[in-house]
Order: structure tokens, then sequence, then C-alpha cells
């Protein structure tokens, strides 16, 4: 007849137990908590547009489709127009810099949800679900890639004479 179990033993096997279970899934967690934190440390620089981006290169990846039907894109614009021919979402300096820093603030987010999205398709792939890798992937693609393409596209299209100069309107004349 095996002899009963101590209370304070039973605690201390639940505590192992529960340890052993969430140790291999805690480099997810950390991963998870890396890839929320992450963007929130990118330097401004990271946010400026690169020549690059300003040609052809976000348009070859579909981003005119995309932004077709994004948050403040071309047909809900179509539609205010309609309403208001002279509305614009950026109609002077203000609403231009209000644009870029919603902008800015967008990416981060997307960026960190996307990294957030590569570590459940890396967790769905070590687990051997491919299917449900291929299912993550397709959507993180569609719901946070090409929103940070959508952000970067549009800064960059925002871009004017003096960003690319570094001379503003208000600066004095030089001598």
């Amino acid at each position: 007849m095996p002899s009963p179990t101590r209370p304070d033993v039973e605690r201390l096997r639940n505590r192992l137990n529960t340890l052993v279970l969430l140790a291999p899934g805690a480099w997810v967690l950390l991963a998870c908590v890396a890839a929320l934190v992450l963007p929130a440390l990118l330097p401004p620089g990271y946010f400026r547009p690169r020549p690059f981006e300003r040609g052809g290169f976000y348009p070859a990846l579909g981003l005119r489709a995309f932004r077709a039907i994004a948050t403040d894109g071309d047909w809900i614009n179509r539609r205010l127009r309609r309403l208001d021919p002279a509305y614009r979402v950026v109609r002077d300096r203000r609403t231009r810099a209000g644009h870029i820093a919603g902008s800015i603030t967008g990416e981060r987010w997307h960026t960190a949800f996307l990294l957030f999205g590569l570590v459940t398709t890396a967790s769905a792939l070590a687990t051997g679900q491919h299917g449900w890798a291929i299912a993550i992937t397709i959507f993180n693609v569609a719901f946070n890639l090409y929103p940070v393409w959508h952000q970067r596209y549009t800064r960059a299209r925002l871009r004017t004479t003096a960003d690319v100069t570094g001379v503003t309107s208000s600066a004095p004349a030089a001598p």
C-alpha cells in the first residue's frame, strides 16, 4: 500500500510539472515580447523613405491595388470627393505632418504584428503544422506586410524637395 503524499510534496510536484510544460514554450513568449518591443526601439532614420521607395518599387509589388482598399485609400477618397470635390486627406503642411506621424505609428504597429506573425509561423513549422504556417503567412502578408509597405510608400510620395535638400521655406536665404 503506497504511503500518502505530503501536501508540500504534492505542491512541488505540480509546480515542477508546470515548469516542464511551460519551459519549451518560453521561447515563443520571449520571441513574441521581442517582436512587440523591437519596432518601438527603431530610430527615426529607419522611417525615412529611401530613394528606391519613391519610384516604381512599391507599385511593382501591387501597392496601387492595395492602396485602393486601404484606410484613407483611393476607394474611400473617391467616395468622399463625390460629396466634397475639394476634400483631401493632406491639405497643408500641418495635415501632411500629422499624416506622416500617423503613418510612422501605423508602421510600428504593423511591423510588431508582422514579427509576431513570423513567430507564430515558426512555431507552426516547428510543430509540423505546415498548413497553418502557410495560412498564417498569407494573412500576415496581407494584413501586416502590405500595410507596412503602404505606410512607407505613402511617406515616400509625400516627400518634398525640402525633405530631400534639407532646406525649408522658413529658413533664411544664404548670403
